[in-house]
């Protein structure tokens, strides 16, 4: 069995865009096994996004994911 980390960004959930997000993915027969709301930290961002830490964009990736 296949599995993928999805991630749905601060501004989908400003949007209120989850519920239809999911919506999509269970209409294509997928299966959500689990599922956690967090706010991302600093610490977090950097450990997910390690390989983009010293590239010129990465600041305001950061900056978005954690707000």
């Amino acid at each position: 069995m296949e599995r993928s980390l999805i991630l749905l960004k601060p501004d989908c959930v400003q949007r209120r865009l989850m519920g239809e997000i999911i919506t999509r993915f269970e209409k294509k027969g997928l299966n959500i096994i689990a599922m956690k709301m967090l706010q991302v930290t600093p610490e977090l961002a950097q450990q997910h996004y390690a390989e983009h830490v010293e590239k010129p964009f990465y600041p305001g990736l950061e900056a978005f994911i954690t707000g």
